[in-house]
Formats: C-alpha cells, structure tokens, sequence
C-alpha cells in the first residue's frame, strides 16, 4: 500500500439504476452484468460477484462514496453513526480497483491502484447533509454518502450484515 497506514479517497458516481459498482478494473469474469442485482439479497442492500460489488442507493443520481483502504481489518468501532453496514469479499487480481456508475465501463474512470489480492469491503450507508458536486435538485430518495472501507484478507468469508438498516429504505 503506502507508508501510511489509511488511504482516502472520494468519488461521486452517477448512481443509474440505483447503483454503483466496485470493481477489478481489468476482470473480464465475474464482474457486474445485468443479473447480478437479481441474485442480490433485499437485506444486503449489495449484490456481489467475485471481482465485484455492486452497492444499492437510495437515489438515481450522483452520490458521494468515501473510500477508505486499510493495512488491517478495522479496529472494533461503533456503528452508531451508520444506517445500515454490511460486509463481503472481492478480488483485485490487476491491482486496480474502479468505482463506476452501473452503467459506466471501469475503462471511463481513473483507476485506484492497490495491491493485487483479497479484500474484506465494509459498505456503510450514512445520513448526510453533504451533496455531491453534481446533483439533482428535484430527484427522489434520501441523500446518503456510502463509506466504503477495505483491507487485505486471506480468508474466503461470505457477506454478512453487521447492521441492518431498516425497511423500506429507499423511496
């Protein structure tokens, strides 16, 4: 990774069909397509595939999404401020990762480099009053900022909710 210990880094992508992908930039297979959201689980509020994570939204429009990539699993911290925080796994093979809209191919973003491998992902979905740079005045659902923070793993675990939000949760 780096020097240090936490890297940061924000994106705004255009949430179409209430969505954003996490990718392997460069995976070829088992990677977003039209049926990964239809395996996803209402409660997981993420869909995912080997080299990817599709993160369901409360809007159809941009949103913010704070990256943070760690050297170690996160020490226990409350999850007070989140709304709903689940857990899966993906595989980063190429060393670059991509946050793109649904509909946007990794190849139209700037990848993130990280050390190819095994992650943990923890998507926790936050009430927030910050607004993308772009946005839709009029559009419809709760404005939520999606943190998003990994590390390296070597274990192969399944998704797991570490808080449910509560349902209905968008719309």
């Amino acid at each position: 990774m780096t020097d240090d210990r936490t890297v940061v880094r924000c994106f705004e992508p255009y949430a179409d069909h209430l969505a954003f992908v996490i990718s392997d930039a460069e995976a070829t297979e088992d990677i977003f397509d039209g049926d990964t959201w239809d395996k996803a689980d209402d409660t997981w509020r993420i869909s995912v595939e080997r080299h990817s994570i599709v993160v369901g939204t409360a809007r159809y429009d941009y949103v913010p999404v704070r990256l943070v990539l760690l050297d170690t699993p996160p020490e226990d911290e409350s999850l007070d401020a989140f709304d709903h925080v689940v857990e899966a796994d993906i595989l980063v093979p190429s060393g670059k990762m991509a946050v793109t809209g649904a509909t946007e191919l990794p190849s139209e973003v700037e990848p993130m480099p990280l050390p190819a491998g095994r992650y943990r992902v923890r998507v926790a979905y936050a009430q927030t009053d910050r607004r993308p740079a772009r946005f839709d005045l009029e559009g419809v659902g709760d404005h939520l900022e999606y943190q998003i923070t990994m590390w390296p793993t070597d274990a192969d675990r399944r998704v797991y909710v570490l808080k449910q939000g509560p349902s209905p949760w968008a719309y």
